[in-house]
């Protein structure tokens, strides 16, 4: 699959990106302790939701790590190399985004467009998506509509089963002025101390995420104020990349202790994943 710069590839100058509002920061992240890296069990068929959480919330380990901002340099990161890619892409209707109808006849088509451009894929099938626009992780329990602070990947190798790539489209409804999305360039991971598999079962069957440990040669990014015209497109598997360190995109979303009061609206998003062929 190909890849193309979603922006110009010019070179922005120090005081542009000053001008730009260009904003790093340093925040607190949610890892796992786990030394021996085997896989960790989430059974809630034998036991209730909050004490699975609990049970899980035990292996976190809050890191400080420095969140760059790519404000000006977005075309410097792209999905093959870095496992992520902003593009400018505008969408009709986010605010219809609980129409059903709406999302399954316009957003999730011009997703999957925006996808095989992005990629050269031939195909693209959505299997599912997520608005998220609660403020607590108390929602979690419910309808997981919060953000979700924890370093995490969606898919690890067993939950993807066989070879295929799988894509997430994430974009805010609004400005983003909490609980932006940080993710980790996956050249900078080290893939046999670090990642840690978490399989979830449940009465409908299972699936595995991939959680992470700290390393301090992970490099992290977002971008500062993201708006709704500004899609973040990312791996969640391909294991074609393996020979080149990457398969799947750790993420998190994260509290800016700069500028954030807790007392901003809910960030409110939607994120669309796909198989890509």
């Amino acid at each position: 699959m190909k890849s193309i710069h979603a922006y110009g590839d010019e070179v922005t100058s120090t005081v542009e990106m000053i001008n730009m509002g260009v904003k790093h920061v340093n925040a607190e992240l949610v890892f796992w302790r786990h030394p021996d890296h085997q896989p960790v069990i989430s059974d809630f068929t034998k036991s209730n939701p909050e004490e699975c959480m609990a049970a899980g919330k035990k292996l976190d380990e809050r890191h400080c790590v420095h969140v760059q901002d790519l404000r000006g340099r977005e075309s410097q990161f792209t999905l093959n190399r870095h496992g992520f890619q902003y593009v400018e892409h505008a969408m009709p209707g986010l605010d219809k985004v609980e129409d059903e109808e709406h999302v399954k006849n316009v957003i999730i088509p011009k997703t999957e467009q925006l996808v095989q451009q992005v990629t050269g894929a031939r195909k693209t099938i959505t299997f599912t998506h997520r608005v998220r626009c609660f403020a607590t992780d108390d929602a979690l329990l419910a309808a997981n509509r919060a953000p979700a602070h924890s370093v995490h990947s969606d898919f690890t190798r067993a939950g993807a089963l066989r070879r295929v790539q799988i894509i997430n489209v994430w974009r805010p409804l609004k400005t983003i002025r909490r609980d932006p999305l940080a993710v980790c360039d996956w050249s900078t991971l080290d893939w046999r101390n670090a990642g840690i598999a978490n399989r979830i079962i449940t009465p409908s069957g299972w699936h595995e995420l991939g959680k992470y440990a700290f390393h301090p040669e992970q490099r992290w990014y977002y971008l500062n104020e993201q708006q709704p015209h500004e899609a973040l497109i990312f791996q969640q598997f391909d294991n074609e990349s393996d020979q080149q360190g990457g398969r799947t995109l750790p993420h998190t979303a994260f509290v800016d202790p700069a500028s954030e009061t807790g007392l901003e609206p809910a960030r409110e998003s939607i994120e669309i994943k796909m198989f890509a062929f």
